[in-house]
């Protein structure tokens, strides 16, 4: 029932059965995830791309499908108005996220950094300092992040 409904049943204190409401999570629909309510959860979406996106760009259409169950215009602008709630989920794991821009600056997709990728690390550092220019990062958080590369950085040229 919870996969359907997004309800949960719980038996009450007379013995009686009642649905409600249970925590969001991801829903496989056929052959594709969709959030169980629709709604933006940074957590379930951090959940999808580091399954997802570890090996392969995943596209800002198939991120709206995943939140909204449709790869809309509002649902692509709800997905990139979020991605820094994202890259911040991200970054509380110990991951950085990647974005890719298309010519005319908007996010078009994003991918968790592969360290034994020479170009993606190379991509990391311009996107964090552009990310602190515009003051979309808090010094703590632009700290952490650098730690994340480097560590990245350092596991690569250990192995």
């Amino acid at each position: 029932m919870l996969e359907q409904t997004g309800k949960e049943l719980v038996p009450t204190s007379d013995g009686s059965v009642t649905k409600a409401p249970s925590k969001p999570s991801l829903v496989l629909v056929g052959s594709r995830y969709i959030s169980s309510d629709g709604r933006w959860h940074s957590d379930l979406l951090a959940n999808y791309v580091s399954d997802h996106g570890r090996h392969k760009w995943l596209p800002v259409g198939e991120l709206s499908r995943v939140v909204t169950g449709g790869n809309t215009i509002t649902g692509k602008k709800r997905v990139r108005k979020n991605t820094a709630a994202l890259f911040n989920e991200h970054l509380k794991r110990g991951d950085f996220l990647l974005y890719h821009s298309g010519p005319n600056g908007r996010t078009d997709a994003v991918k968790l950094l592969d360290i034994t990728s020479e170009a993606e690390r190379q991509q990391a550092i311009p996107q964090l300092e552009r990310m602190k220019q515009r003051r979309q990062l808090s010094s703590d958080k632009y700290e952490t992040a650098l730690k994340v590369i480097e560590l990245n950085e350092r596991v690569q040229v250990a192995q």
